[in-house]
């Protein structure tokens, strides 16, 4: 701006030089016609000799600032003022007209000052004037751009200098309402960002630092090329060096990767995910930590790439964890999921691992071995007797007897119960059975002494030999397993060697066959209910009873009968299972038909039979109690029959699952009565209702007296106690007379009714007899 009025000043002074050049001429003309008109007018027109000038001329000349004016004539001169050698002079014709009308014509002189000098010094005045005017407006100006500008500048760079110092509560002044203060909030927000940004930053590498100081795991950073730039209290323990010390310098300098078991070194798995921009995974299970020390540490874990915004790698993070513990607790569950934790021989499913790698070297054509299997004898007199503790002892004696008598590469297990494992590598079938004689005659030998009783062993061996060409490890066990079984019913205490053409072995795979055939069976539920009607034979009793029997579906859809079943559902253990689903569907059916139909015929006693098995079973009165809510079959109609032999043979537990199953409403028979020993002496022991005389007393009672008596005394004493009589196997019409005459309660029997299914007899339930008669089914 200051330059900018001095330009002007310029240009005026320019401007003012230049007009008063050109008004000089102009003065001159105006000052001719004022003389031109003052000469006219008077008598004297012309200078003459020594003639006075006018005053006129000297008024023009002080008028118009000349130095000198000179009018010349033909006759002489008016001169007024003084001329100067360096003036300049001007000239006007001046015309002059005479009375006569003839003009004369006059020269008018004009002498003018140099106005150079004049001018500048006017220019040095202006241009002085200038700049003190330009001064002042510079100073107000500085002053009002110091304020306006400056001040809040040097502020604002004196806040920035605060904060780049460290200052992190220095704040720009909002408090301007201009673009200073709209700039200031701007960047306040600006740093405010900033500030919440680096604290979450620090809060977070905190926290990041607080946990990678407390994790277990051995944490070690690196740059792209595998510099140590980072490690926690845990990895410099780990490596046995500082961070200082570490960074900078290659892990693997400072540690090294080997395999435990084999002892060979493994691929830095560092140099491995640098490599390869990818996880490096330690997978084997067996890598060891070799620190620069010789320290070995047991480790697992990864090495992962670090990466920046572009997906570059730049590092690689590496998480070691110390699992020294973890791989000793890991041996040890090992071993101890191989080895029995009674007799600490190996356990069923290490010694079928065994066997079956022997079955895949025999069938690479590598030498024969020979399998045992060993069933201990009179070992269930010990636990009777003795209790669980003795059972326990006598296992691990005879574990330390059995496995003395063997060679030292031979395998001894204990696969359950009182039943042994003996796997004999390359040891031909002659060979094998002396082994299984010295095995026998050690366990004959040896004396078990519990507190003041001696206990002598025996050992049932089944010998079979691994050959080429066995089928699997479940039938090599089944064939063990079968052999033991005809040593047993051989006499005990004897070796069977396996042979595919043993009838005795041959009974035993239909048992087997079965095992299987009744599992699918139960899965498939190919299982189904009949039911055979049991008669009051007296006109006055209206109850009515059914006997829930059981048949299995074939594939082909024929149904098979128990008996050829039920011996290898007792030996296999299945009886419990078959019970419980014989239980949920009779307590299911019923309470549906009686939901459905009005007849009396579905409030009649179901009688359902109980295996020796599931007397031994402690939850099998939860398993009944929760079907009956489940279902609600009422208690009053449930009866369960259990056979005389099983009750002999379990009478301390037959008693106690009577009395709970009647205590809460149902019914208890006793069936086949007769057939066992010493029956009348354990009647006396068992709270039952009813009791079902076996059907070889009655399918002759017509002709022979003798079953006759014992049907009657078997009345007689049921009577007295108030247990009710029911009679089996009734075919005819004499034979349930003749019963009817002693007084027996109920019969059964193909005269009344031959077992069918439960809609079969749902539909003839009203026309059923009481009194003696034929009812097919």
């Amino acid at each position: 701006m200051v330059l900018a009025g001095l330009l002007i000043v310029l240009v005026t002074i320019q401007a003012w030089e230049a007009d008063l050049e050109d008004a000089q001429p102009a003065y001159l003309a105006q000052a001719a016609l004022t003389l031109q008109a003052h000469l006219e007018s008077r008598t004297e027109r012309d200078p003459a000799g020594q003639s006075k000038p006018p005053a006129i001329l000297d008024q023009m000349r002080q008028r118009y600032g000349f130095s000198a004016l000179e009018v010349v004539g033909p006759a002489g001169v008016w001169r007024t003022g003084k001329p100067n050698v360096g003036h300049a002079m001007y000239m006007q014709i001046l015309p002059v007209h005479k009375p006569d009308g003839s003009h004369q014509t006059l020269r008018m002189l004009a002498y003018v000052p140099d106005h150079s000098a004049f001018i500048s010094e006017e220019r040095k005045h202006v241009l002085l004037f200038t700049g003190l005017v330009a001064m002042v407006f510079g100073l107000i100006l500085q002053a009002i751009l110091y304020r306006m500008l400056s001040r809040p500048f040097l502020r604002m760079v004196g806040t920035a200098q605060n904060f780049a110092a460290g200052d992190k509560t220095a704040r720009f002044d909002v408090q301007r309402t201009d673009e200073f203060g709209f700039l200031s909030g701007f960047i306040n927000q600006a740093l405010d960002a900033a500030n919440r940004s680096e604290t979450a930053l620090s809060q977070e590498k905190t926290r990041i630092e607080v946990m990678l100081y407390s994790i277990t795991d051995a944490v070690i950073a690196t740059d792209a090329r595998g510099r140590v730039q980072y490690m926690n209290p845990v990895a410099q323990d780990l490596v046995a060096c500082s961070i200082e010390a570490a960074r900078g310098r290659p892990l693997s300098e400072l540690a090294r990767f080997v395999d435990e078991l084999t002892r060979l070194p493994l691929a830095d798995p560092v140099r491995s995910c640098l490599l390869d921009a990818q996880i490096a995974v330690l997978h084997t299970g067996s890598e060891l930590f070799v620190n620069h020390l010789g320290a070995e540490i047991p480790v697992a874990g990864t090495a992962a790439p670090m990466r920046n915004a572009e997906g570059g790698v730049i590092g690689c993070v590496v998480a070691l964890q110390d699992v020294r513990h973890a791989r000793e607790l890991m041996r040890r569950l090992t071993h101890q999921a191989s080895r029995d934790s009674l007799t600490g021989l190996f356990n069923r499913h290490s010694f079928e691992s065994l066997v079956r790698r022997v079955i895949d070297e025999v069938d690479g054509g590598y030498a024969n071995h020979a399998l045992f299997y060993l069933d201990l004898d009179q070992f269930k007199i010990v636990n009777d007797t003795c209790g669980h503790v003795a059972g326990d002892e006598l296992l691990r004696q005879l574990g330390e007897i059995l496995h003395e008598a063997l060679r030292s590469d031979d395998i001894l297990a204990r696969l359950g119960g009182d039943e042994f494992g003996v796997l004999l590598r390359r040891c031909s079938i002659d060979q094998a059975i002396k082994i299984a004689e010295k095995l026998r005659l050690s366990v004959e030998a040896f004396r078990f002494i519990w507190g003041d009783k001696v206990f002598q062993i025996g050992v049932s061996i089944g010998v079979v030999a691994v050959e080429p060409g066995v089928a699997d490890l479940a039938t090599l066990l089944s064939a063990a397993d079968v052999a033991c079984y005809a040593a047993k019913e051989a006499g005990r205490n004897r070796i069977h060697v396996y042979e595919e053409s043993d009838d005795t072995l041959a009974h035993r795979y239909g048992e087997m066959h079965w095992a299987t055939d009744l599992t699918r069976a139960l899965d498939e539920d190919r299982f189904e209910i009949f039911v055979q009607p049991i008669v009051a034979l007296a006109a006055d009793d209206p109850h009515r009873h059914w006997e829930v029997l059981l048949r299995l579906r074939s594939g082909e859809g024929d149904y098979v009968n128990p008996g050829a079943f039920m011996s290898a559902a007792e030996r296999y253990g299945l009886m419990p299972r078959i019970d419980r689903w014989v239980i949920e569907r009779v307590f299911r059916t019923f309470s549906e038909m009686a939901a459905r139909s009005a007849t009396d015929c579905c409030q009649d006693v179901v009688a359902i039979n109980l295996s020796g098995a599931s007397l031994n079973d402690a939850s099998l009165i939860g398993f009944v109690r929760e079907t009956q809510a489940k279902t609600g079959m009422p208690w009053s109609r449930v009866c369960f029959e259990i056979t005389e032999t099983v009750a002999i043979r379990n009478l301390h537990m037959a008693t106690c699952l009577v009395n709970e199953l009647r205590n809460l409403g149902c019914k208890f028979a006793l069936d086949d009565f007769g057939s066992g020993l010493s029956s009348f002496a354990y009647l006396k022991n068992l709270p039952i209702d009813y009791l079902k005389i076996d059907g070889s007393f009655i399918m002759d009672i017509v002709s022979d007296q003798v079953d006759r008596a014992m049907v009657e005394a078997i009345r007689e004493v049921s009577h007295i106690m108030g247990v009710k009589t029911v009679a089996e196997w009734v075919e005819n019409e004499e034979t349930a007379e003749v019963l009817r005459k002693i007084g027996i309660d109920y019969a059964q029997g193909y005269y009344f009714g031959r077992p069918g299914a439960i809609d079969q007899w749902s539909q003839k339930c009203d026309r059923l007899r009481r009194l003696p008669g034929p009812l097919a089914a």
